[in-house]
This record gives structure tokens, C-alpha cells and sequence, in this order.
């Protein structure tokens, strides 16, 4: 393929035209005048950089884009063969400069926008710091707002009663009474002022305790040399005891019992030794004793401390307080069961327990034998040996400092008879406790608290046949008339018998000292269909204080002849110590049956 080029000659020849001469006027003489010579290269570079910072990007555009738009037109000019002028080579020269002009200014801007991004860049470094301070600031607000001074678990007192028994130079009511900041203070110091009499009182008590224990020890080591030599004594004793026809028997514990005698705490070793003094002496067949338990779940006192160093730091005050009140009635693993029999085959169990942080022993009892009288509400353990003895509920706790942390914790025994026992007095005789009993011969105590065991189920059963018999309506034994008959004889429930009873009846049972009673009701009518419903109280030391009456008259009855009535039924003086009292007393409210 052939191509065909035309060859255009271009005129190399330009008419010389006469450029036109360029005259001054007198300003822009004066301005070139004015302008500082550029003899050193740092002026030129120095005015070119204050030119392109005065020169804005808008105008170096619009300057470049009209030297372009000359230079387009001219090299048009110059391709069509027209010559070209001076001015071209001035518009190329300013183009180059708006170009410099334009990397100058370019890289100030880049100067100063790197300047205002350190500003910036320190400026949040500040903010952050600033930031971080006032977190710190406000957690070391926070920290003083929940600040606790460890009082607000303290039970202090009434405002009141603090002014009634505080002493007025530290209550100083005048000026505490409208500040409530100064009131508290005060009070605290009150509070302080009194736990340290507290403690200063429970350090005496403790040191007598420590003494007595000391004591007791010592008594302990005489009791075991008095031992061999009582067992000479007693075999020396022997034809003597043959010829007043005394009974003598010589006790042999088996090896693991006389081991565990040894690991008893001192106050169940005495009743142990009191157990094994009856046993010899009075040969009683029916009255045997043991030692039950072992002594190796008791914690060792040095781990025991350990464990409390331990978790001291980690529990709070209600938790030390519920912890303190969980091992308060802590019970010794080892305990003493004496098993008592008794009247109409029953036999009753004595478990002794000794309570290592009140320092006392408590006694809870088990019945068995005869399943009509266990299922009877009167041979209930929880009753059964209440009041054994006259003002001996087991109630309070005997040891005073015991009864202070008691009181202080709101604990009590009754509702945790059935794992601890009660703290009867008898029983810290048993045991030694008592430093009352000093002189008395080493089984008598032991003697009486069985002879009582017997007589109370004796005198239970006694009364258990009476009350079986007026549930079957019978009236034998009972001095009534013939048309008189029994409708009801029924247990009732504490609450529905005090809300049921009369006033009178109230009073005499809230004014009597037995702490248990059974309560009973008996419905009865005669022939004329008259209706009687009496309340019965019966103590629980029934016969040694008689039962009481109160009587629902009707309406139309004469109030004088029942409260007349009432007061000879209630009347203890008639009935002490008298089994049949419930019958004599019954016999005289049947007889008066029309309460005339």
C-alpha cells in the first residue's frame, strides 16, 4: 500500500516587521525603581515565596489558564504558518513562574496545614490527659460517696432512750438536738462507751470463769487418786456390807467404754463419775449408762484458729454475726445416754450433752416402750420432763455470760430442744456446774433425778387412765348423778384454747409457774339437756400443782356461784401431791352441774 505525502514547504522567510517600542509611563517607572535588586539568589527565592503566600490558587489558575489559553492560540498560529511574537516567550516565561508560584504555594500550605495538625495532634494529647485526670478525679468522688465507716450495721438506740440514760455532759442536748451530725456522734460514742463496759464485764466474767475451770481441774486430779483409793476402801468395806445386808456391786467398764471416759469434757465426766458411783452403790438393775460418740470430729483449736484467721478479713460483720449464732449451741460429738425404766414397761432415755461454747450441759429425753402411751400427748418428749424439778424449766441458760450472748444473738432453747437439749439446773448439778451443791454425797443428785424420772411417769400414767377414760365419756370413779353424762373430752390447740377460755382462767394460767400445760375441753349435759363446757389447764407437774378450771356459763347462770365455784375447783391447797385430784376436782363441777 502506497502512501501518498503531499510536501508542504513552510516559509522559513518571516517579514520583519518593526516591533513598536514600548514606552514607561511614570509610575511604572517609579514601581521598577522601587523593586530591590535580586544580586543574591535567597532575596529572589524570599520575594517568590511572599508572592505565591500572597497569591492566592484561584488566581495562579486564573493567570495560567489565560497564559494557556494564549500559547494554544499562538501555537495554532505558528502550524498555519504565521510567525510568532515576543509575547508567546512571555507567556511561556510567566507560566513557568505560575507554575513554581503554584509548587511554592502548594508546599507552604502543606507547611502550615502540617503546623495546625501538630496543634492539633497536641491539643487532644492535652484533651486526653485532661480526659483521664477528671475519670481519676471522679473516681476518687465516687470512692468518698460510698465511703463506709462500718457503722451503718450498728443497732444503736432510740433517740429518745439515748437522751434518757445517756449522761448530759456527753449527750449535751442543747446543742445536739437540731444538728443531726453532732446527734449521731455522740450517739456513737454513747454505743462505744457502753460495748466497752460490755467487754470489760465479759473479760471479768471470763477470768472468774477461768479460775473456776482451774478449780475444777484440780478437784478433777483429786477425784482420780481418790479412786484407787476408794476401790481399797470398798473392798475392805465388803463384810461390812454383807453384814447390814447392803447391796455392793463392783462396776467393770469394758476397755472401749473406760477409753472414751477419758476423752470426756469435764462436766460430762463428772456425771459419769456420778453414773458409775450410783451404779455401784445402789446396784439399780433398772438404770444403765453409756458413753455415746467419739472424740475425733473435734476440731483441733490450732487449726481452728487458723480457719477463722483465714476467713476473719473476707466476712462481713453480718456474716461473723451469723456464723457467731450457728455456733453458739455448738454440741460436744461425745454425749452420756442413761436409760431409766420404769412404770408400765416405758422406758425413758436421758441423753446428756455438753455445749462447748456456752460451758453447760443440757439433757433431751427419748421415750419407749408401751405405743399407746407414746402416741399419748402427755408422754411427749418435748413435755414429758418439764418442771421435773420446782422452778427448773431449762429455759434460761445458768451460765451468765452464756445468757448474755443468747439474749444479744435472740436465740433460745425451746426451738432447738430436739438437737440441744434444755439447760436444766438439775442436770448442771449432774455435772458439776453448780458450785451450790459442794458437801453433798456423790450419788444423791443422781439418786433424786431418777426417783423423780419414776415418779413422773408413774404420776403420768396416773393421769394419762383419767384422761383416757373421760375421752371414752365415762364417768366411773366420778361422784355425778345418774342423768349427768360426758358429750366430749378433747385436746385443744394453744391458740384456739386461749382464744376460747374464759377471762378468769386466763389469768390464773398467765400468774402460774409451770412453763408447759395441757389443754383440754369437756362438754357435758344432764337430763333436763342443760349444756356445761368447761376449759381444763393441767400443768405439766401435774400432781405437784392440781389442774385448772374455767368455766363457759351461760348467759342466765349466776355469775357469783360460778366464780365461787371456780375458786374451790382452782384452789391448790386442796389438791397438792394428790394423783386423783383431776376426779375430786371434777366430781365437785359435776356436782354442781346446774351451777347452783
Amino acid at each position: 500500500m502506497s502512501v501518498n505525502v503531499r510536501v508542504v514547504k513552510r516559509s522559513t522567510e518571516e517579514t520583519k516587521k518593526k516591533e513598536p517600542e514600548v514606552k514607561l509611563t511614570e509610575k511604572s517607572t517609579k514601581l521598577l525603581e522601587s523593586i530591590e535588586k535580586m544580586d543574591v539568589a535567597e532575596k529572589l527565592f524570599n520575594l517568590e515565596d511572599k508572592i505565591a503566600i500572597e497569591m492566592t490558587h484561584d488566581a495562579i489558575f486564573e493567570e495560567f489558564n489565560e497564559d494557556y489559553k494564549f500559547l494554544r492560540a499562538a501555537l495554532e498560529e505558528y502550524m498555519e504558518g504565521k510567525p510568532t511574537t515576543t509575547a508567546s516567550l512571555a507567556k511561556v516565561a510567566r507560566l513557568r513562574r505560575n507554575t513554581r508560584l503554584c509548587h511554592y504555594a502548594t508546599a507552604q500550605m502543606r507547611k502550615e496545614v502540617a503546623e495546625r495538625m501538630d496543634l492539633v495532634d497536641a491539643k487532644l494529647l492535652q484533651l486526653q490527659n485532661v480526659t483521664s485526670e477528671v475519670q481519676h478525679i471522679q473516681k476518687e468522688i465516687d470512692r468518698c460517696l460510698d465511703f463506709s465507716a462500718g457503722d451503718e450495721g450498728l443497732e444503736l438506740i432510740p433517740v429518745e432512750e439515748f437522751y434518757a440514760e445517756a449522761p448530759v455532759t456527753l449527750s449535751k442536748p442543747d446543742e445536739t438536738t437540731g444538728n443531726e451530725h453532732e446527734q449521731y456522734l455522740v450517739r456513737l460514742q454513747y454505743e462505744d462507751d457502753q460495748r466497752r463496759e460490755l467487754l470489760s464485764t465479759l473479760n471479768e466474767l471470763e477470768g472468774r470463769r477461768n479460775v473456776l475451770q482451774s478449780d475444777i481441774r484440780g478437784k478433777e486430779v483429786r477425784l482420780q487418786g481418790l479412786k484407787p483409793k476408794l476401790e481399797d476402801l470398798a473392798k475392805v468395806a465388803e463384810p461390812v456390807f454383807d453384814i447390814v445386808g447392803a447391796k455392793f456391786k463392783d462396776l467393770k467398764l469394758d476397755g472401749e467404754q473406760r477409753k472414751l471416759s477419758l476423752a470426756l469434757p469435764a462436766p460430762l465426766a463428772v456425771a459419769h463419775i456420778h453414773a458409775t458411783a450410783y451404779k455401784e452403790i445402789h446396784d439399780d438393775k433398772m438404770f444403765e449408762f453409756r458413753i455415746v460418740g467419739s472424740n475425733d470430729t473435734v476440731k483441733h483449736p490450732k487449726d481452728e484458729a487458723e480457719t477463722k484467721r483465714r476467713r476473719k478479713e473476707d466476712e462481713s460483720t453480718q456474716e461473723k454475726i451469723n456464723e457467731t449464732a450457728t455456733k453458739i449451741l455448738d454440741v460436744h460429738p461425745m454425749s452420756l445416754e442413761f436409760d431409766i425404766e420404769c412404770a408400765n414397761e416405758i422406758k425413758i432415755t436421758m441423753t446428756i450433752q455438753y455445749l462447748t461454747e456456752l460451758k453447760v450441759t443440757t439433757a433431751k429425753w427419748m421415750v419407749h416402750g408401751d405405743s399407746k402411751a407414746r402416741k399419748s400427748v402427755l408422754f411427749c418428749a418435748d413435755s414429758l420432763m418439764s418442771d421435773l424439778f420446782e422452778n427448773d424449766s431449762g429455759d434460761k441458760c445458768p451460765n451468765k455470760v452464756g445468757s448474755l450472748k443468747i439474749e444479744h444473738l435472740k436465740l433460745n432453747f425451746n426451738s432447738n430442744a430436739k438437737s440441744t437439749g434444755k439447760p436444766y439446773l438439775f442436770i448442771q448439778e449432774l455435772s458439776g456446774s453448780d458450785q451450790q451443791i459442794e458437801g453433798v454425797a456423790v450419788t444423791e443428785h443422781l439418786r433424786k433425778i431418777v426417783k423423780a424420772i419414776r415418779q413422773r411417769v408413774a404420776d403420768r400414767c396416773a393421769l394419762d387412765s383419767i384422761i383416757r377414760d373421760l375421752e371414752s365419756k365415762k364417768t366411773e370413779g366420778l361422784e355425778v348423778a345418774t342423768d349427768v353424762k360426758i358429750c366430749s373430752f378433747k385436746n385443744c390447740e394453744d391458740e384456739a384454747f386461749i382464744a376460747s377460755i374464759p377471762t378468769s382462767l386466763r389469768d390464773q394460767i398467765s400468774g402460774g409457774t409451770s412453763s408447759d400445760r395441757f389443754s383440754f375441753k369437756l362438754e357435758a349435759t344432764n337430763g333436763d339437756n342443760k349444756k356445761l363446757i368447761v376449759f381444763l389447764s393441767i400443768p405439766s407437774d401435774y400432781p405437784r400443782h392440781a389442774a385448772l378450771f374455767g368455766i363457759n356459763a351461760p348467759e342466765d347462770a349466776n355469775s357469783e356461784i360460778v366464780n365461787g365455784i371456780e375458786e374451790r375447783l382452782n384452789d391448790e391447797s386442796l389438791y397438792v401431791d394428790n394423783p386423783s385430784s383431776l376426779k375430786e376436782q371434777l366430781s365437785l363441777l359435776l356436782k354442781h352441774f346446774d351451777l347452783s
